[in-house]
């Protein structure tokens, strides 16, 4: 969608210091490196970079409009149009809230939890799609930043949209909430993700429910009632606890009055159910129930998370109007996004997991099911650091060698300091339960590819799973070279 400057000054609160107001701006970047006559130059001040200091580059790359804190115009740039403003970060957000109040009319669900919102929001979308055209998160457009620009790309054309909001700080997602103003929201999971920066889990869950600060009157929000944090929010549940029994902001306590709380799960209470949940190798079969019938649903992927995703993905779809067999027959086609669970076949009847873009432990134990589940001579997880855990992060890191050893892994590697408590655990629980598994602990990815490369035989199943930062995607790469 495009728009003038002065639409988007008027957006922003910013004064336009120089140039033409009606210039007209439909792409947004926050890099001088990526853009064009058509891009509006965003600089943000970060940690080490302030990116004002390249403006004068932004213009030679083509970009003819900017924002600037700074109030000034730079040497050589006298042709961009400038916005003045004081807080870019703040205008920003404010442009987003702009754009969606532009769409208001656009149904949209918002999706958070500590592990699988790409995924869920993917089988969202997908399960939204025979409604018509579907915008949904791409890239990791999902915080401060990003949701903004995913508010940008609504358009005339757009008939709903499945947006992604993630969070690590206090604060964070209320504030991404008031950009989005969605009319749904959905909680997968309360896990142990970000909980260094949050404090406990029931910190991670206040933080979560503020999505629903912005949620319309009447909105709809989908809880996991399979998750003992979330299944107390919701009224059918036995163990419902009200507002002022919960931690949460007075904001969202006061939002929680208006909006209608249901949970999916596997549970008799739940509103939207999976039964008859069967996981093969590389598939998953249920049986969706909700209000309007019962739906069989065989997805192409396995795991029981996958199961519980897809189990919301009907249920909003339900909730906009779709047909839940027309849901279930969209969400067929669904297959892994890169570095989220993809099987690969290498040479030497290799299965790869690559599962490298994240982790926590709720996450590797879906990881290790997966696994588990695939046919193969042996089962080698290689296991690297969780970050962003703080004070539980040994806890974390040796919750998930427990699961290790009650699993039929056959080889574990782990990869990073901190997982050396996976394989600590891992050797303390083998013994109590008297299980032989072959365990290795280097420190660096490089000495983890070598040890993985060097032990691997054919038929073996690999899962490469750790937090981001420790870029277990280049040993993925690695094994992917390797000759059969």
């Amino acid at each position: 969608m495009t728009y003038t400057v002065s639409e988007i000054a008027e957006g922003m609160g910013a004064r336009i210091l120089c140039g033409d107001p009606d210039r007209i701006v439909g792409k947004y970047s926050f890099s001088s490196k990526e853009g064009d006559a058509d891009t509006m130059f965003v600089p943000m001040k970060g940690e080490r970079v302030d990116a004002h200091d390249f403006i004068a580059d932004a213009y030679a790359g083509g970009m003819r409009v900017t924002t600037t804190e700074r109030g000034e115009i730079v040497p050589g740039t006298e042709g961009m149009t400038y916005l003045a403003v004081d807080d870019a970060r703040e205008a920003w957000q404010r442009l987003g809230a702009f754009f969606r109040t532009k769409h208001a009319g656009v149904p949209m669900i918002a999706i958070t939890g500590s592990v699988g919102k790409t995924t869920t929001k993917e089988l969202t979308a997908l399960a939204l799609s025979p409604a018509g055209n579907v915008l949904k998160t791409f890239g990791n457009r999902n915080g401060q930043l990003g949701v903004p620009q995913m508010m940008a790309e609504l358009s005339d054309d757009t008939d709903c949209a499945v947006i992604e909001m993630g969070m690590s700080l206090p604060g964070e997602m209320g504030r991404i909430a008031e950009v989005a103003m969605p009319d749904h929201a959905a909680i997968t999971n309360i896990g142990l993700s970000h909980i260094g920066n949050l404090g406990s889990q029931e910190g991670i869950r206040r933080e979560k429910l503020s999505i629903v600060n912005r949620l319309r009157e009447g909105g709809t929000l989908f809880i996991n009632g399979d998750d003992p944090l979330l299944r107390v929010l919701c009224p059918d549940c036995p163990e419902y606890k009200g507002p002022d029994d919960i931690l949460m902001y007075d904001k969202t306590r006061e939002r929680m009055q208006s909006l209608t709380v249901v949970a999916y799960g596997a549970e008799a209470w739940c509103r939207y159910r999976y039964a008859a949940e069967q996981l093969g190798e590389e598939s998953a079969r249920f049986v969706f129930e909700g209000p309007n019938g019962s739906q069989e649903v065989s997805l192409a992927v396995t795991g029981h998370h996958n199961v519980s995703n897809a189990t919301l993905a009907i249920a909003v779809a339900e909730t906009f109007g779709v047909d839940m067999d027309k849901a279930a027959e969209a969400l067929s086609t669904y297959r892994p996004i890169s570095m989220r669970g993809g099987r690969e076949m290498l040479p030497g009847n290799i299965l790869l997991i690559d599962d490298t873009y994240n982790a926590s432990p709720d996450s590797m134990r879906s990881g290790l099911d997966v696994l588990c589940a695939a046919k193969a001579e042996r089962h080698i997880a290689m296991l690297a650091d969780m970050f962003e855990m703080g004070d539980h992060a040994e806890e974390g890191h040796r919750r998930v060698g427990r699961d290790v050893a009650e699993r039929p892994v056959d080889v574990l590697i782990t990869v990073g300091e901190l997982s050396e408590a996976i394989a600590d655990e891992a050797r303390k629980r083998c013994e109590e339960l008297g299980e032989t598994k072959m365990i290795r602990s280097v420190r660096t990815r490089e000495e983890g590819r070598d040890c993985l490369l060097g032990l691997l035989r054919e038929g073996d199943a690999v899962l490469l799973k750790g937090s981001r930062g420790m870029k277990l995607d280049e040993v993925a790469d690695a094994l992917r070279k390797r000759e059969g």
